[in-house]
């Protein structure tokens, strides 16, 4: 019995002794993979993150270049807006010279109904002839001067016009309205997206982007490093629509402006009654403020741009 026994458990002893055996070879390749893995994230994911890093970095001192351009373009346009006022100013003054020299020519055209006998007069008609010829070239050579005035000053507050409308959704922190450009890389791992337009098609950082397919916002991207002809987005937690996965030549359009409500007007509490007096007092409404008149044609002042939002790293 006792021999039976011993035989049964050196089976059980030798069986265990393979198991373990088998189970210390697996173990080792699993080390083997580990190391493996963490080999090719030392020697590829690492320096690739910091190249990302230096970058984004590079990036934000590309964009504190853009503002500080910014703040010049609204110098600029001060400069543009003198330059209107001056224009204004030559051109009333052209105005004037035309009336008074038109006002010539109709007295010179009264004088000649009234005169008597031509003969005797041929000379002085001449003249006067010769006067009015000369009144209607500089009439025609001041509304050609006036006409390019006009001209120079509509050409001037188109270009102003456009300076404004840049500074206004640059400072607004917004991407260009008219942006119009797909996706094109993902990366799913670090969640985000690349654009093949940056700065120079008015992509901003920091601003809202929206991913459309099919005519239907499908998700939003917050803009994180800006270059001239690329830039990177984050794609915003929550934003992608379930069931939805997106895809290389997705549209991507730039978010619209939020708009704030319009508070309520304050209430006027009625004026408490005065049991001595007759009747009852009607309170007063309150004066409603005159609107602010903007002056013709003043020029804005220059916005001052915004502080640079706080980026976080999308890598961590």
């Amino acid at each position: 019995m006792s021999t039976t026994l011993g035989i049964l458990t050196a089976l059980v002893l030798t069986v265990s002794a393979f198991l373990g055996y088998k189970n210390l070879e697996k173990y080792k390749e699993q080390i083997v993979t580990r190391q493996e893995e963490e080999s090719k994230r030392d020697n590829f994911l690492r320096p690739k993150l910091k190249k990302t890093l230096e970058e984004r970095d590079d990036t934000k001192a590309k964009k504190e270049a853009q503002q500080k351009l910014a703040e010049e373009k609204g110098v600029e346009v001060v400069n543009q807006q003198k330059k209107i006022d001056d224009l204004k100013v030559e051109i009333a003054a052209k105005e004037d010279q035309v009336r008074t020299q038109q006002q010539s020519i109709d007295a010179l055209k009264e004088q000649l109904k009234n005169l008597g006998n031509v003969d005797e007069l041929v000379t002085k008609l001449k003249r006067m002839v010769q006067e009015l010829a000369q009144l209607e070239t500089d009439i025609a050579s001041t509304t050609i001067k006036l006409n390019n005035l006009i001209s120079e000053k509509n050409r001037t507050a188109g270009v102003m016009q456009s300076y404004d409308d840049e500074n206004n959704w640059r400072n607004a922190n917004l991407s260009n309205p008219k942006l119009a450009t797909r996706i094109n890389s993902i990366f799913d791992t670090y969640g985000f997206v690349t654009l093949p337009v940056g700065n120079n098609a008015g992509v901003v950082g920091g601003s809202s982007l929206e991913v459309v397919r099919d005519g239907e916002v499908i998700a939003k991207l917050l803009v994180k490093t800006v270059e001239a002809a690329t830039a990177a987005a984050e794609i915003v937690p929550d934003s992608l629509r379930a069931e939805t996965v997106l895809m290389v030549g997705d549209s991507v359009r730039a978010a619209a402006p939020v708009v704030k409500p319009a508070s309520a007007p304050a209430k006027v509490a009625p004026a408490p009654l005065d049991p001595t007096a007759g009747a009852a007092p009607v309170p007063a409404e309150p004066a409603a403020e005159p609107a602010a008149v903007a002056p013709a044609e003043t020029p804005a002042a220059p916005a001052e741009a915004p502080a640079a939002p706080v980026e976080e790293d999308p890598f961590k």
